[in-house]
């Protein structure tokens, strides 16, 4: 009797350890995701939530470095959604590519453990934008099965969704007063725009 007991004593141990690691990474993995997307409107941002006095991102970068113009206006019909991913631990990650979400996402999964093995991504499909933080579970497992957490978080800038109302009543404003304008030449033209081409 003796045996049985201590054996199910250890497997009841071993299980709640399983059940605590998992719960401590899906913690992490919501923190992360949440990090990130309270922080993206400015990546200057420091673990407080303040931006030193007068750094930020540019007020429109949103346009071509996040590709809202076309998720706006529907533009680039083969890119339903745009996918920006890193590595963890974030010593992997790459943080010279260019990429402004790359660095938000850096930034981000600077604050997690070294330890914590998996990947951080930002989505974007039309106005729906969100961060993710996938992390691995640390165990053995069949091939295939690699036991993973999951957290999204919604990305909300009201500043910029402010901005983005006065720019579509701008310019169907515009647009509707004009006659000679065709729509696929307005989108062109807002598509320069937000290329910095005159």
């Amino acid at each position: 009797m003796f045996p049985l007991l201590l054996a199910a004593t250890l497997a009841w141990m071993l299980a709640a350890l399983f059940v605590f690691r998992g719960s401590v990474l899906q913690s992490g993995a919501a923190r992360a995701a949440d990090a990130a997307s309270l922080h993206w409107d400015n990546s200057k941002r420091e673990q407080s939530g303040l931006p030193p006095a007068g750094q930020d991102d540019g007020l429109y970068w949103r346009l071509s470095q996040d590709s809202l113009l076309q998720g706006l206006l529907g533009l680039g019909a083969g890119e339903d959604e745009a996918v920006e991913t890193i590595a963890l631990p974030a010593s992997q990650s790459p943080s010279s590519d260019g990429s402004l979400a790359a660095a938000k996402l850096g930034k981000a999964a600077a604050r997690l453990s070294p330890r914590l093995v998996g990947e951080m991504a930002y989505r974007r499909d039309g106005l729906d934008r969100r961060t993710e933080s996938r992390l691995r579970l640390p165990v053995a497992a069949a091939e295939g099965l690699v036991p993973a957490v999951r957290a999204s978080a919604v990305v909300t800038d009201p500043v910029e969704f402010i901005r983005s109302v006065d720019l579509a009543r701008y310019y169907t404003a515009k647009f509707r007063s004009s006659r000679d304008v065709q729509p696929s030449s307005a989108g062109k033209a807002l598509t320069d725009y937000a290329s910095g081409r005159p």
